[in-house]
């Protein structure tokens, strides 16, 4: 009877041995010369002014939950 789940099984362990592999393969071969430019939180290469965070309005969260749950039921119905 499990004989039906071995190719999930398979592909489970076969994504999981990639994911492995990439990772491994980036570590090892990767670059790792570390400056202070590398390091820096901005690309740009430009010093940051203040914190690298800032509080959000809950509005924010709100409309965007509020977003998704419209675009979920627009999508639903559709087909209707």
């Amino acid at each position: 009877m499990l004989v039906e789940y071995i190719p999930i099984a398979i592909l489970f362990i076969v994504a999981t041995a990639i994911a492995v592999l990439v990772i491994t393969l980036g570590a090892i071969f990767g670059p790792k010369r570390k400056s202070f430019r590398k390091m820096s939180p901005y690309e740009s290469g430009m010093m940051p002014i203040g914190p690298g965070t800032r509080r959000m309005s809950i509005r924010f969260y709100l409309v965007a939950v509020l977003f998704i749950l419209f675009d979920v039921e627009v999508i639903f119905f559709y087909p209707w």
